[in-house]
């Protein structure tokens, strides 16, 4: 969007903007932060008795509710209507807007406020036809309940349709990448020498470990690449159960020395680590085009995906020099990844270098994160006008 308006320059009146989100997320943090930063009147509604969110802006406000627990059940659910009702009735928001389908989609259902604004995260959409007949009927009211639902891949988007969404309320929004961070660059010698990684090659797998992205077929590819290759895992947001399994796991392989485990990273640090990768890998069961593969395709890395239907579509459009330095594998398919991950690594130095500015350009052209959130105030200014949003 060249020529818009930038953080400090809000087109048109501030809106009061209300979220239900997770505040730990750092696409919530980053997405809240923008608005905030435009001028907006941004409210994060948390639930009482829950930790009070780190990290976020001083602009951004929190309105506490009473929450409903793990479980919606009939009284916790009357009762978390009854205080979002309350507090949203003082706040008189714009517009409503719901991160992630299961609790914050049903609970923007339950407050019964429009304007609302669900979007769908991840495989939430991709996985409701496997859920409990009440999830599936929870996810169908608050779907097509939405006045609008966004998704970032058209493959997302079909699936929030099939759950019970309105084909025609239905936008594509991207959590975005920042440009400006994320860029190809040497990485820092004193963070490759503060991991170990000196003499190394270095495959960054940046999913949480956790069921779904099947961070063990990474594992499992590890053991039959050669000796100096290194895994990096990030155990932000990490399931302990399954993170206890994967380093046991890594103990019988006998790589637990090839590994290396770092904490959640502030942006800048991110990129520096993908800076180190000469591979970067997310091989999940189920997924949306995930924000880590533009951030490694902005930062120029090669890139392993998990061979499913939004990979190809986030890769349609994708050029031949880009295309050199991307593979795609079976879904748990160990050897495969091992047999990606050696082919991008053998990549010749010229055929590495035209693919960064490739991959930085193509994930750029769909993902720069400025260019989706402007697209985003617009669709919350028409619906605070009581307008459809446009397309």
């Amino acid at each position: 969007m060249s020529g818009a308006s930038g953080p400090d320059e809000p087109a048109g009146r501030p809106l009061r903007l209300a979220f239900l989100a997770d505040a730990g997320s750092i696409h919530t943090r980053r997405w809240l932060a923008f608005f905030a930063e435009r001028g907006h009147h941004v409210v994060l509604l948390v639930p009482e008795g829950e930790p009070a969110p780190a990290a976020l802006p001083a602009a951004v406000s929190l309105l506490p509710y009473r929450g409903y627990g793990g479980r919606l059940r009939p009284r916790g659910a009357v009762l978390a209507r009854r205080s979002l009702r309350r507090r949203l009735r003082e706040l008189a928001p714009d517009v409503l807007h719901a991160h992630y389908l299961p609790r914050f989609g049903w609970l923007g259902w339950l407050s019964g406020v429009h304007p609302l604004v669900v979007t769908v995260w991840g495989s939430d959409a991709f996985l409701i036809d496997r859920a409990s007949p009440i999830v599936r009927w929870l996810a169908r009211r608050t779907l097509a309940a939405a006045d609008l639902v966004t998704a970032v891949s058209a493959g997302l988007g079909r699936a929030a349709v099939a759950a019970g969404a309105p084909a025609e309320r239905v936008r594509l929004v991207q959590f975005g990448v920042d440009g400006a961070v994320f860029a190809p660059g040497p990485a820092p010698a004193a963070l490759r020498a503060e991991l170990g990684l000196d003499g190394r090659r270095v495959v960054f797998a940046p999913r949480a470990v956790r069921p779904i992205y099947r961070q063990e077929v990474v594992l499992e590819a590890l053991a039959v690449l050669p000796a100096d290759v290194a895994l990096l895992l990030t155990t932000h947001n990490a399931d302990p159960a399954t993170l206890e399994a994967l380093l046991a796991r890594a103990d019988r392989l006998g790589v637990r020395d090839r590994v290396r485990l770092v904490g959640e990273l502030a942006h800048p640090a991110m990129a520096d680590h993908y800076r180190l990768a000469d591979v970067v890998v997310s091989v999940p069961e189920s997924d949306a085009f995930p924000v880590t593969a533009l951030e490694a395709m902005a930062c120029g890395r090669p890139l392993v995906l998990a061979d499913l239907a939004t990979a190809h579509e986030a890769l349609a459009e994708v050029g031949a020099a880009a295309r050199a330095a991307i593979r795609t594998v079976p879904v748990g398919d160990a050897g495969a990844t091992a047999g990606a991950i050696a082919d991008l690594l053998a990549l010749e130095p010229a055929a590495r270098d035209a693919a960064a500015p490739a991959l930085r350009e193509a994930a750029l052209a769909r993902g720069d994160v400025r260019a989706n959130l402007l697209r985003m105030e617009a669709y919350y200014r028409a619906l605070a006008e009581g307008r459809p949003p446009g397309r």
